[in-house]
């Protein structure tokens, strides 16, 4: 006699393999982002006793360099890697890669017990189907590191408490006020707060949640979800206060936004900039499709790219209406609506995604756009920039999974084989770009994504060995006369002050109250001005480390009071 197959083991070996597979990515192409190299910096001056801070040059006294608090992001960050520095050592790659697999390990988990009060209205072998996606899929998980994991990863924690608090059976809600739930809802979306200022209304979504619907259904928690409420109130309270008083502002968006080298930030003007609504990213395509896909390599590329984005969010969106009309449908009893667990599922996922769609437009709306030069057509706004969207595209992608998944079916046949050739196409993508990739590179020697050309790794490690022992603790000034992306990087992942060498000579003569240590970074491949190289005669620079691969000859000079006080 054939035996039925155990799904649950089934289940739990397949969560497994997810969390390998999403590890697996990790391991091959740890990413290090901007947001993330500003962050690590004031993490390293943190550990050195000066907070958690930016080291600036001052021009007054060299040997005495400015600490600027970091207001740009909360401290959450920054006190997590000071710690995993502090435990693993000075390893930037090991410290980020434990934090990426503790994030991602963290927000599976969360989308386990998340899932769980659904498991009876779903096909037994759902949980494998839906993490073993996630697993290969490569959108959103391509976005997913730094302070967007973990501030989602502490977010879906709380939403699946909310949603275990919602669907408690009576047993549960006789032997327990739920109180204690409660509390640990709120310190995860806290937690997440400490991560990424954009989610303090999602934070708020889950006591505000808890209240609604135990005003209008569960009287008993009420109580719980005022205190959970309040202890929200408190804990972000303290946070403003700490930033306000710490790092100087309270909300950085009071000093951010800016048209940078053309006005002060404290000229932004605001209005209502409809405009940048043309910006908004396609949230429904990037729920499922990266831009793996280089269309502008077919011809008539963008023409294509926007054929597809418009085709893909018409089938999620015919999907997600059909689907969640059903469902609304089949809540119907004695002429209203009873939260079933299905329900409940969905109206959280949809709030989630409305909530941070609403932020963004808001944002994006009141306040100018950035002209830069890193994002694409030099306007940056916030409904342009795709990661923003994280908590929209993991809530549109489950509730699209957990539709085609239904037992019994919320879909008619005919939409739930789209949905299924959606998802199979989604990951048949990612299978052929980012997961081959993975396989070619995961037993290699660990680097970052940008150091994976030839020679550089090597080169990396013997300048990061340098940038870590040649005045142990402290910053050193580290100038330039050219623009070297990877050596700039592992002098601010040191904790160092960067200085062009522009910049440097136009503050002669130079004030030392005591003699200051420099490391100059020359461009080998160019001859050096004329003004660089009287620089460094009179200082008497001497070489101290070539690197080839990596374009740049560090030099090594010291600036004493004499010679500063002598300078014409």
């Amino acid at each position: 006699m054939t035996r039925q197959p155990s799904w649950k083991l089934l289940n739990r070996l397949a969560f497994g393999l997810a969390v390998l597979l999403r590890w697996a990515h990790e391991l091959a192409m740890p990413q290090l982002t901007r947001d993330m190299q500003t962050q690590t910096e004031s993490a390293v001056n943190l550990l050195r006793g000066h907070g958690i801070s930016l080291a600036r040059v001052n021009w007054q006294d060299l040997s005495r360099p400015v600490f600027e608090p970091l207001n740009l992001w909360p401290p959450g960050y920054a006190w997590l890697m000071a710690g995993l520095l502090r435990v693993a050592g000075p390893d930037v790659l090991l410290a980020t890669q434990i934090m990426h697999w503790a994030g991602l390990l963290g927000l599976l988990m969360a989308w386990w017990y998340l899932l769980r009060p659904l498991r009876n209205t779903l096909v037994p072998w759902a949980p494998a189907a839906f993490f073993l996606f996630w697993g290969l899929s490569n959108a959103p998980f391509h976005l997913l590191f730094g302070t967007d994991l973990l501030a989602l990863a502490f977010y879906t924690g709380g939403l699946a408490v909310l949603l275990h608090l919602l669907t408690r059976p009576t047993a549960a809600r006789r032997a327990s006020s739920g109180l204690g739930p409660a509390l640990v809802m709120s310190s995860l979306g806290f937690a997440a707060c400490l991560m990424r200022f954009a989610y303090y209304p999602l934070a708020f979504f889950l006591p505000l949640t808890l209240l609604l619907f135990a005003w209008r259904w569960r009287p008993a928690l009420r109580r719980p979800a005022l205190a959970a409420l309040l202890l929200l109130v408190l804990l972000l309270g303290g946070l403003l206060l700490y930033q306000a008083r710490v790092a100087g502002d309270a909300y950085y968006i009071t000093q951010f936004y800016t048209q940078l080298t053309t006005e002060p930030a404290s000229r932004a003007t605001l209005g209502l900039y409809w405009h940048h609504l043309w910006q908004l990213d396609p949230v429904l395509y990037h729920s499922f499709f990266s831009n793996e896909l280089d269309f502008s390599r077919l011809p008539n590329g963008t023409l294509l790219r926007a054929g597809a984005v418009i085709l893909v969010s018409a089938t999620v969106a015919a999907l997600l209406l059909a689907g969640l009309r059903n469902e609304w449908r089949g809540a119907h009893r004695r002429g209203r609506v009873w939260p079933t667990r299905r329900v409940l599922f969905h109206l959280l996922a949809l709030g989630t995604a409305g909530l941070c769609g609403a932020l963004l437009v808001a944002l994006s709306l009141r306040y100018p756009a950035a002209l830069v030069g890193w994002f694409a057509g030099g306007s940056w706004t916030y409904v342009a920039d795709t990661r923003y969207f994280l908590p929209a595209f993991l809530s549109v992608s489950a509730m699209l999974l957990v539709l085609v998944l239904a037992r019994p079916p919320r879909l008619a046949p005919l939409l739930r084989g789209a949905g299924v050739a959606l998802l199979g196409a989604a990951l048949l993508l990612s299978l052929v770009t980012r997961d081959r990739r993975t396989a070619q590179l995961v037993f290699r020697q660990p680097t970052f994504s940008m150091d994976q050309a030839p020679g550089h790794r090597a080169e990396v490690g013997r300048l990061d060995s340098l940038l870590r022992t040649v005045r142990p603790g402290k910053p050193i000034l580290f100038a330039r006369n050219y623009y070297n992306k990877r050596v700039e990087i592992a002098a601010r992942l040191a904790g160092h002050i960067i200085l062009d060498a522009d910049s440097l000579l136009a503050h002669q003569a130079l004030r030392t109250s005591r003699p200051v240590f420099m490391l100059f970074d020359l461009n080998p491949g160019a001859p050096p001005s004329p003004a660089v190289v009287e620089f460094l005669r009179q200082h008497r620079a001497q070489p101290l480390l070539g690197l080839p691969a990596l374009g740049a000859q560090i030099l090594s000079l010291e600036i004493q009071p004499t010679s500063a006080s002598h300078q014409q």
